[in-house]
C-alpha cells in the first residue's frame, strides 16, 4: 500500500479562494532538511506540500554552509574537548567558540547547562555512537537520492582533518583509540602523510602534527543540491509554497490545521523542518523544543590559483573547514552563541581567514566572494529530534547543527518511516532521536516538553 492510501484522511485548503488542494504530508522548511524530507515522502507516494518563508528554498543555513557531509567523521559538538579546552579559549582569539551573554538572553542558561552536561566522556561516546550510526545510514541514502534524481549532488570525496599541536594530535588519537567499536573508516597520518596526501600544503606557514584521512566523507555545493531536489520535486507533482510563513500549527482529530497569512491549510501531517525557527513553530502546537541558534560564519574565495579539485580539509585545532566548490574555496567555523541575530561580524570573518592564510598563504591578498553566517538549531547533546510527537500527526525533523548536510537524508528516511507505518521501523534504532529519549541520561534539561494534546 502506498503512502497516499495510507494517509486516507488527506485533506484539504480551507482558503478565502475555495481551492482544494489535498495534501497528505505538508512539510515546513525549505532548506537541505525539508527538501530531502519532501523526496522521501513524494517517492513513497504521499501527496507533499512544502512551505518556505522565503522567496527561494535554501536561503539560511543550507545556503554557504561549509559543503561537507561528515559521513565517517562526524562528532557531537559538545565533546570533551569543549570542557577541557574552555578556560583557555577564554583568552585565546582564535577560539573557535564564543558565548556572548547580553544577547543569549537567560532562557538560553538551561540549554547551557544540559550542553555542559554532555561534555563527559561517558556521554560524549553514547553521542558520538548514535551520531555516527545516522551520518553512514545517510551517506547511503543519498547515494540512492543521486541515482534517482540521475545526477551527482555531492561530487567530492575524502575529507583531512588537522592538527595544529602535538597535545591536540596525542587526545585525539587515544579517542579514537576508545571508540574502535564504532568501526571508523579513518587512515591516521604523521606530518608526512598529511603532505602525501595533499602536497599543497607544503606552502602552508605552520606544519600539521599529525591528522586523519576519512576517504567516505564528501563534499560539494549544499545550495545547489537544494535546487536541484527542488527541481525535481516541482516536475513530480509536489507543491511548493514559497514566501509563505506558517505562523501557527493547530492539531485537530485526525488532521492538523497550518495557519499562515494567506490561509488556513487542513493536512493529514506536517513534518517541522524549520531550523532555528522550529522552536517558535512547534510551541503554537504547545511543543517545547530544546534548540539553541548557533551563529556559523563562511567566507568563499576565487579559487585560482589554488588547486581546487580536492580534498577538502579542515583545521581541528580551530575548528574550521575548507571546501573546494570548483572555481571556488569556502572557509567555515565558528560556533557563536548569540541569540538570533543572524547578520555577519567582521571580527569573526577575519579570524577564518587568519585560520586560512595559515594553510594557504595564497589567500592572504585575496578577497572573499562572499561573506556570510547563518544559524544553526543544535540541541545539548547534539543529536537531532526526530519522529512523532504525540499521537497528533505532527512529526520533527529539527536540532541537526552543524550537521545538516551529513543529516538530511537518513533523517528524511527516518520521518518518512514513522509516517508510513505509525512506528519505527527503520534500518537503525531511532530511540537516540526522540525528542522523549531519556533526558536524564544524556543530561536534557526539563523545557523539551509537550502538552497532553501535542
Amino acid at each position: 500500500m502506498n503512502g497516499r492510501a495510507q494517509a486516507g484522511h488527506a485533506t484539504t485548503r480551507e482558503g478565502s479562494d475555495g481551492d482544494s488542494h489535498p495534501i497528505d504530508v505538508a512539510i515546513v522548511g525549505g532548506g537541505i532538511i525539508g527538501l530531502a524530507q519532501a523526496h522521501e515522502l513524494l517517492r513513497r507516494g504521499f501527496r507533499v506540500a512544502l512551505f518556505e518563508s522565503h522567496v527561494s528554498c535554501a536561503t539560511q543555513a543550507s545556503h554557504a554552509n561549509g559543503g561537507q557531509i561528515s559521513a565517517e567523521s562526524a562528532t557531537p559538538w559538545m565533546s570533551p574537548q569543549i570542557r577541557r579546552e574552555l578556560p583557555r579559549w577564554l583568552f585565546d582569539r582564535h577560539r573557535p567558540v564564543s558565548l556572548q551573554p547580553l544577547r543569549m538572553g537567560w532562557g538560553t542558561l538551561p540549554w547551557l547547562a544540559s550542553a555542559l552536561g554532555n561534555t563527559s566522556q561517558r556521554r560524549y561516546l553514547v553521542n558520538h555512537s548514535a551520531l555516527h550510526t545516522l551520518a553512514r545510514y545517510s551517506l547511503g541514502i543519498w547515494k540512492d537520492v543521486e541515482a534517482d534524481l540521475a545526477t551527482q549532488l555531492v561530487p567530492g570525496s575524502g575529507v583531512l582533518y588537522l592538527y595544529r599541536s602535538r597535545r591536540e594530535w596525542d587526545r585525539a588519537q587515544a579517542l579514537l583509540a576508545r571508540e574502535r567499536d564504532l568501526a571508523i573508516r579513518v587512515e591516521t597520518l604523521d606530518p608526512d602523510g598529511c603532505l602525501k596526501r595533499m602536497p599543497l600544503l607544503r606552502q602552508s606557514k605552520i606544519q600539521a602534527a599529525g591528522g586523519f584521512w576519512y576517504p567516505d566523507d564528501r563534499f560539494g555545493d549544499c545550495a545547489a543540491a537544494c535546487d536541484k531536489l527542488l527541481m525535481h520535486l516541482t516536475r513530480n507533482g509536489a507543491r511548493v509554497h514559497m514566501d509563505e510563513a506558517v505562523r501557527a500549527i493547530e492539531p485537530g482529530q485526525g488532521f492538523v490545521v497550518l495557519v499562515t497569512g494567506r490561509a488556513r491549510y487542513r493536512v493529514g501531517q506536517v513534518v517541522i523542518a524549520a531550523g532555528v525557527g522550529s522552536a517558535a513553530l512547534a510551541r503554537t502546537a504547545a511543543i517545547r523544543l530544546p534548540i539553541c541558534p548557533v551563529k556559523g560564519y563562511t567566507r568563499t574565495y576565487p579559487a585560482p590559483p589554488l588547486a581546487c579539485e580536492g580534498p577538502a580539509f579542515a583545521d581541528l585545532s580551530r575548528k574550521v573547514v575548507f571546501t573546494p566548490l570548483g572555481d571556488r574555496l569556502r572557509a567555515a567555523g565558528m560556533a557563536v552563541f548569540g541569540g538570533f541575530d543572524d547578520r555577519p561580524d567582521e571580527q569573526y570573518l577575519s579570524r577564518i581567514h587568519d585560520t586560512a592564510i595559515d594553510w594557504l598563504p595564497g589567500l592572504r591578498d585575496t578577497a572573499s566572494q562572499l561573506d556570510w553566517a547563518c544559524l544553526r538549531a543544535m540541541t545539548p547533546d547534539g543529536l537531532p529530534i526526530l519522529g512523532a510527537v504525540g499521537s497528533a500527526g505532527i512529526f520533527l525533523n529539527v536540532g541537526h547543527g552543524p550537521l545538516g548536510w551529513t543529516l538530511a537524508a537518513g533523517a528524511a528516511r527516518i520521518v518518512a518511516d514513522e509516517i508510513e507505518s505509525g512506528k519505527h521501523a527503520g534500518a537503525i534504532d531511532s530511540a537516540p532521536f526522540r525528542l522523549d529519549r531519556d533526558r536524564r541520561s544524556a543530561g536534557w534539561c526539563v523545557f523539551a516538553r509537550v502538552s497532553p494534546a501535542g
